[in-house]
């Protein structure tokens, strides 16, 4: 075309040599065209088919993957599955919460748990839950056991629903006798189906679409239970209390079977998997300054008081469980290397760092994960960060920095509330030791085994003196007198009056009776 439009026009007509060139050039172009055709044909094809062949292996395998699901748990299943399929199936089933417990995918493909029953015209339990909820579920109820047939009676279902703080009245009492069929209240009838059968008909969700109150809030409550009963000797501690509490007199008691104790010196500071109790003063979110009397016999907790007012915490509320670890001393008559200062005189101070908030007088499992060294009015009063093993983030923090991690600036913000608080009554600013920066779990352990071996030279020393003696009914140690160090507090004469006037009275009481 080039060569046309550049030609003469008298000239339109090229030689016979040009002609057989411009007709072999356009043969070949065809002949290039066919073959540029054909390749590209060739290559959709190609790719058609490794793209056929790749969705029918994925296929394979994903028939393959479910049908693996199907035999090794014999219970996940969906809706083309029958009830009859499920009974005869020869798969797994759950077997570590019983027979006829199944797994199943609920209406909106959340995990549901099904009590499958052997009547005809019973109904199943289903427990919109995962076998995990329902599992600690299970722990509590053969923790609360007494026999080794794995039955309760109705005193001992009344006796879950008290743990978890909601009693039964007379009408619901009733109501449990008649729904296990008991006779009285201490038949062992009640199995742990039919305890899932109870707590599903009273916990109905129906009214609750989003299954917040039927389900998640009584599974971390569960949870709570079962980490609290894991240890059976914690477990049958108890408290309770005298007084009114807004006034002086209101006193939490710690207990066992019948006995008083001391949760300073009875109660273990360690568990037998390694985790410390942790006794709860101050509830995270109240402001009630609330401490174990060191200076009274069996060191109940009080609300500590100043100048005859009952103490407060100005700045604000706790941002934390606050409370102590028991078996520990801060020994007034050792400088500590990381502060320079003596000790508070005091079993060593923790804070709990959990999402639940714990009563006053609660002994819950914890871990240590970081320590703050404050001194206050020149005494080391170290701050001991923990985590309770029962919460939701405990198996992701194990230490300082697994802390900062999971909670982003929470030690920022509890090293400056226990430097301020203070000042909100006047005073000056706390100060610290490490300059200030809290420390690791492996620092804080050490102290902890520091302050515990200081305890234990501290009995030592009280041995001699009669203050200590032991129950021949409780395996553990209590304390007749308050135990304090050359520096420590004395009995006030309040408490001196006080414990002589009972004294008195019993002595009157064994006289007149």
């Amino acid at each position: 075309i080039l060569l046309v439009a550049r030609a003469p026009a008298a000239t339109l007509s090229p030689p016979r040599a040009s002609q057989r060139h411009s007709a072999a050039m356009s043969g070949d172009l065809h002949e290039l065209d066919i073959i540029v055709s054909l390749t590209t044909a060739a290559v959709n094809i190609a790719t058609a088919s490794a793209m056929f062949y790749l969705m029918y292996r994925l296929s394979r395998r994903s028939d393959a993957f479910l049908s693996g699901i199907k035999v090794i748990t014999g219970a996940v299943r969906g809706t083309a599955i029958s009830d009859f399929d499920r009974q005869t199936s020869n798969a797994t089933q759950l077997s570590d919460l019983g027979d006829n417990i199944f797994l199943e995918e609920g209406p909106k493909k959340s995990p549901q748990v099904v009590f499958k029953t052997a009547s005809k015209t019973g109904k199943d339990v289903v427990i919109g839950d995962s076998p995990a909820a329902v599992q600690a579920m299970k722990g509590v109820f053969k923790r609360l056991c007494t026999s080794p047939l794995e039955r309760l009676s109705v005193v001992d279902v009344r006796k879950v629903h008290e743990l978890l703080g909601e009693p039964v009245d007379e009408e619901e009492g009733k109501s449990m006798l008649e729904f296990f069929k008991a006779k009285t209240d201490t038949d062992l009838v009640v199995t742990f189906d039919m305890f899932m059968s109870w707590w599903s008909q009273l916990h109905d969700g129906s009214a609750d679409p989003d299954g917040y109150y039927s389900q998640e809030r009584y599974r971390q409550r569960f949870k709570v239970l079962q980490s609290r009963l894991k240890d059976p000797n914690i477990a049958r501690i108890s408290t309770r209390t005298e007084g009114e509490e807004t006034s002086r007199r209101y006193r939490v008691i710690f207990q066992q079977d019948g006995h008083q104790l001391s949760p300073w010196h009875d109660v273990p500071l360690k568990n037998a998997d390694g985790s410390y109790n942790f006794i709860c003063e101050i509830p995270k979110w109240t402001r009630k300054k609330f401490e174990i009397a060191t200076g009274e016999a069996m060191n109940p907790i009080k609300q500590d008081v100043k100048n005859g007012v009952l103490r407060e915490y100005k700045w604000g509320d706790m941002l934390f469980n606050y409370g102590a670890f028991p078996q520990t001393w801060e020994d007034p008559k050792v400088i500590s290397e990381e502060t320079g200062c003596p000790g508070d005189n005091d079993p060593i101070d923790v804070i709990e760092l959990g999402t639940r908030q714990r009563p006053t007088g609660s002994i819950t499992r914890v871990k240590i994960v970081g320590v703050i060294a404050m001194i206050d009015s020149d005494e080391t009063d170290w701050k001991v960060l923990t985590i309770a093993l029962d919460d939701d983030r405990a198996k992701k923090i194990h230490d300082l920095s697994d802390l900062d991690a999971h909670m982003p600036g929470v030690t920022g913000a509890l090293t400056h509330w226990l430097r301020m608080y203070k000042t909100a009554e006047g005073k000056g600013e706390n100060r610290f030791g490490f300059g200030g920066k809290p420390q690791g779990a492996a620092t804080a352990t050490r102290i902890v085994e520091e302050t515990h071996e200081a305890w234990r030279k501290l009995l030592a020393e009280k041995a001699d003196d009669g203050s200590l003696k032991r129950d021949a009914s409780a395996t553990l140690l209590t304390v007749d007198e308050p135990l304090t160090g050359a520096a420590g507090a004395r009995t006030s004469r309040a408490t001196f009056v006080a414990r002589w006037r009972d004294r008195w009275a019993s002595a009157k009481a064994r006289m007149f009776a």
